[in-house]
């Protein structure tokens, strides 16, 4: 593995935490047993990536380099890691129909009769799992959706260009969990990590075509609110 993503990952890890400096060139020559030149180049892309700053005089400071997402506008998870500049990529994608249960026909305002489309997978960025994504959709409004298995990452984007779903506005609540058994072997994460979780539903016009259930790592993720006046 190449120097430049030996020390990313140690940043990603906390090896390196956030605000603290980086060790200086020659130790991480020595660490690394690579030439002064390499650490620079090095540097220099992690730099570009936003995961450093050159301090003038002091040396080299990790940065905060959580995602973090805008919830005053319509965004999903993986448009906000692809602005950040991560390799997002889908593993394990399954698409298959289910009944409805309660709480998704009050969700997504349907009968009994109706079916729902769930697309499950797991969203990678630079090859590491990052988060589990379930996705519950009308049929009715995404015919066909199981052809299309494997053949998409960002599912807002698709929806909009296969089937005119322009998503307009949403309707998100966020906790916190532990990850249990099952979730840290697909994260690949120790079971009791820290998930930021999202259950959203999306909007068009005024009428719901999408749950969501997201569980991301907690420590790679970030939510920004903006709120204007008090109430009281």
């Amino acid at each position: 593995m190449a120097v430049h993503d030996l020390i990313k990952k140690r940043i990603q890890d906390g090896t390196y935490p956030v605000l603290e400096l980086l060790p200086t060139e020659p130790e991480l020559e020595k660490i690394y047993k690579v030439s002064r030149t390499t650490i620079r180049s090095a540097m220099e892309l992690l730099k570009e990536e936003g995961f450093v700053e050159v301090k003038q005089g002091r040396g080299t400071m990790v940065l905060d380099h959580r995602t973090i997402q805008d919830l005053n506008k319509v965004t999903s998870v993986t448009e906000s890691l692809r602005r950040k500049g991560y390799d997002v990529r889908t593993k394990s994608m399954y698409i298959d129909i289910i009944p409805a249960n309660d709480k998704l026909l009050k969700e997504l305002n349907l009968s009994t009769d109706d079916s729902i489309t769930r697309v499950q997978r797991i969203q990678l960025i630079d090859e590491n799992p990052i988060a589990i994504m379930r996705n519950y959709i009308p049929t009715s409004l995404v015919p066909g959706l199981m052809q299309f298995t494997n053949k998409f990452s960002g599912l807002y984007q698709f929806l909009e260009e296969h089937y005119d779903l322009q998503i307009d506005s949403a309707h998100d609540k966020i906790f916190a969990k532990s990850a249990d058994f099952a979730e840290s072997e697909m994260l690949n994460v120790p079971p009791g990590t820290a998930l930021l979780c999202i259950r959203r539903i999306c909007y068009k016009n005024g009428n719901p075509v999408c749950v969501d259930d997201v569980c991301i790592i907690g420590d790679q993720y970030e939510l920004a609110i903006s709120t204007n006046g008090r109430y009281k």
